[in-house]
Formats: C-alpha cells, sequence, structure tokens
C-alpha cells in the first residue's frame, strides 16, 4: 500500500503506459534465452539450437503474393533477397508504384521497414511466418510462410528490375 501512494502519483499515465511496454517487450526478448538455457538432452539442444539460429527462409531470392497467381492487378506482392537473414526487397502493385524495404528475421516474424517512394519516410511492418513443425519439416526451414500471402516459384523479369532497384 506504501508504493501505491507515495509511487504512482509521481508517474503519469503516459509514463507508465511507456515503462509496461518497455517491460514486456524486455520479457518477451528474454524468452528465447530463458528455453536454451533450460537443462535438455544432446538431440534435443541441437534441435533448439537451429531452430533459434534459422527461423527465417534460407538464402536466395523469393516472391510471395496475396493472389496465388502472379501480376494479379489490385493484388499485393512482395519481391525479396535473403542473405544471412537480413532481407532486403519491394513490396508492390502490379502496373503500379512499389516501396523498397529493408528486414530481418525476429522471433517468427519478418519485420521490415519500408521506405516511402515519395518522401523517404520509413515505416514499421511486421509480417507473421507460418513455421511448419519441426517433426514435418526435420529441422528445415525452407517451407516458411508468410501469413497472407502465397508462395510464387515464377519470379519474372520486371520483378528482378524492381528488386535490382531495391538492392
Amino acid at each position: 500500500m506504501l508504493f501505491n501512494k507515495s509511487f504512482l502519483p509521481s508517474l503519469t499515465y503516459l509514463s507508465l503506459l511507456s515503462f509496461s511496454v518497455i517491460s514486456g517487450l524486455g520479457l518477451l526478448n528474454s524468452w528465447p534465452t530463458f528455453a536454451l538455457e533450460k537443462t535438455i538432452d544432446k538431440d534435443q539442444g541441437e534441435l533448439i539450437a537451429q531452430t533459434a539460429r534459422k527461423n527465417w527462409l534460407p538464402n536466395g531470392t523469393y516472391l510471395y503474393g496475396s493472389s496465388r497467381q502472379p501480376d494479379e492487378i489490385g493484388q499485393e506482392y512482395m519481391v525479396f533477397q535473403v542473405h544471412q537473414g537480413i532481407v532486403k526487397g519491394a513490396v508492390y502493385m502490379p502496373r503500379s508504384e512499389f516501396s523498397c524495404f529493408t528486414g530481418t528475421f525476429e522471433g517468427n516474424q519478418m519485420r521490415m521497414s519500408i521506405i516511402d517512394p515519395y518522401d523517404g519516410t520509413r515505416y514499421d511492418y511486421s509480417v507473421a511466418l507460418q513455421v511448419p513443425s519441426t517433426v514435418a519439416s526435420n529441422g528445415q526451414w525452407s517451407d516458411i510462410g508468410l501469413e497472407g500471402y502465397y508462395r510464387l516459384n515464377d519470379i519474372t523479369h520486371n520483378d528482378q528490375k524492381i528488386l535490382n532497384t531495391c538492392s
């Protein structure tokens, strides 16, 4: 009770909210560390280490779309390259403008900083990863999906041109 009387009145609602958010983020970011420090047998340890290091797409070039069909008017597409967990690419709609982005994989998300093509302002955005179960994937993460997007295999000349502009 003494804590409530002496400490809380000096805090504004905004500073209390900020403290709660920062504390929460700190706890969330420390969870994987706690899991890796747990005592486990050798096989489980290797699998957890693979999961912690490889919870992203392998190096390569990728195309994802909000439609299963490429180049569909009114649909959103993302073309990007992954190199050691670093992502560089573009978000675009066919026959329209595109926005470049850079990003990383953090937890079960691809976190991006999208650059406005007109004024250069950066906007943070994230897409949840759809990670297959470890048992089904045998520790391989090449089947990771992006929530709300379909993986498309045919990267067109135009996709590559947009990607080259953003790299």
